[in-house]
């Protein structure tokens, strides 16, 4: 069971990444850095404590409030599809994987993500977005799985880091 302090911190966390994926709904060109950011504050219940239920909670409190408040749709889905989801099951590959299975089950599940976000713009659900020919989509694949390696690795050390500067609960 959660106390009042979790659900307090929770509800914080829950506000700041709609309030980081609004800005980058408005601001076109600080939509990618925002739901980035915005990703990172799933990570926070994971720190100290394996605080699972909190981080899903959080993450799906979230993910509805930036589907129903943020103006460009693409930024609450990539949100929801990859950097507000991936930090948590970032923790359950690492907790529960053996190390050398761990990267590609990543890019596994990126390229699953990947797969959907495909389909969603080839169905019409974003307009805005257009699938380029096949040549250009295959290289921008290739590019977003390195792209995503990067971001992996950064991340771990953004979390090393917050484990260590942030005051104990």
């Amino acid at each position: 069971m959660m106390n009042a302090k979790e659900i307090a911190r929770g509800g914080l966390l829950a506000a700041a990444a709609v309030a980081l994926l609004y800005i980058g709904g408005a601001a076109p060109y600080f939509g990618p850095a925002a739901c980035i950011v915005a990703g990172v504050t799933s990570a926070v219940p994971l720190l100290r404590r394996a605080r699972l239920r909190m981080a899903l909670l959080m993450y799906a409190a979230a993910s509805i409030l930036g589907l129903l408040i943020v103006p460009r749709k693409s930024v609450a889905a990539a949100y929801v599809l990859l950097t507000g989801l991936y930090p948590i099951v970032k923790f359950g590959v690492e907790c529960y994987l053996p190390r050398h299975v761990q990267t590609g089950v990543k890019l596994v599940y990126f390229n699953l993500v990947l797969a959907v976000a495909g389909a969603l713009v080839a169905f019409g659900l974003f307009p805005q977005i257009v699938l380029p020919g096949f040549a250009r989509l295959a290289m921008l694949w290739f590019v977003a799985n390195v792209v995503f390696i990067i971001y992996d690795v950064a991340l771990s050390r953004l979390i090393a880091l917050l484990r260590r500067s942030l005051p104990p609960d």
